[in-house]
């Protein structure tokens, strides 16, 4: 048997406060060998190759909340290519996202003048190292942003509720979801979209049975979770979410990067699988 696991990164796999993923490229050799580990995240292309080249992983992975899939070249023989795909340093990127980065700022800047918030990309370098703690090398990949321009709130937290609603009643395709720091406004796609369509696409090449598994922390990691056998739930910094589906969920612990190992060691523990 074979494990696909779709992975948040941000308060999952990495601390919430360090960005660091510990020792899990020990756990990560030991486990990545006939089982495929993809990133599902809201960070960019430039921010998760790097994250790979560290693990050694040449994995497929999905971008910013599900706009983007993003194939290795090796996978060329194992995709049908077609228009749908567009190459970009040396990947192959199937876009779920159909609009333009500027389109959703567009719609949505006019609610400045009711709210307190900032685009990421009105956000200073000093303001996001402020936010995120992120480093400078490591802000210029945050800002390398493709598909989407996330939310900072700067405004009162019972106002959200609110902005939420003002966003969906522009687009009735809008969808907004509260992640570890921003707020996430997507059109016609999200994780989960974009986890069901990876199977997809891979599904014709597969040639032994698969149990999926995601592993998830926030409010936009949701439909991920609820499009898996397993859904693991890694202990968070805040609210903690629940989901509809009532079997097959672990809650870990500890929290990231810990609780990401703890929680795929109880999944392989279900079914009776050693690494």
């Amino acid at each position: 048997m074979k494990f696909l696991i779709f992975s948040d990164l941000d308060g999952t796999f990495l601390d919430h406060r360090s960005y660091s993923f510990g020792n899990l490229k020990i756990f990560i050799n030991k486990i990545k060998q006939g089982n495929t580990i993809v990133f599902n995240t809201s960070k960019t292309f430039s921010e998760i190759l790097k994250i790979n080249k560290q693990l050694e992983l040449k994995s497929p992975f999905i971008v910013e909340n599900g706009a983007c899939i993003f194939f290795p070249q090796s996978y060329k023989d194992n995709l049908d290519i077609n228009k749908d795909y567009f190459k970009y340093h040396g990947y192959l990127g199937y876009s779920l996202a159909n609009h333009n980065l500027q389109k959703i700022v567009t719609r949505v800047s006019p609610l400045q003048k009711k709210y307190k918030f900032r685009f990421y990309s009105e956000l200073s370098d000093q303001k996001i190292s402020e936010i995120t703690n992120l480093r400078m090398d490591d802000i210029k990949r945050s800002k390398k942003r493709l598909f989407s321009n996330p939310i900072f709130w700067d405004d009162s937290f019972n106002k959200i509720a609110k902005f939420k609603s003002e966003i969906v009643s522009l687009n009735n395709h809008f969808k907004v979801f509260q992640g570890g720091r921003f707020i996430h406004i997507l059109e016609n796609y999200d994780k989960g979209i974009a986890l069901k369509k990876y199977l997809e696409i891979i599904k014709p090449s597969m040639d032994v049975e698969c149990t999926t598994v995601s592993l998830g922390d926030s409010e936009n990691d949701i439909c991920m979770l609820e499009s898996t056998d397993y859904s693991c739930i890694v202990k968070g910094e805040g609210k903690k979410i629940s989901l509809t589906k009532t079997n097959k969920i672990y809650f870990s612990k500890t929290k990231a990067p810990l609780g990401w190992q703890e929680s795929l060691e109880n999944v392989f523990r279900m079914e009776n699988k050693n690494f």
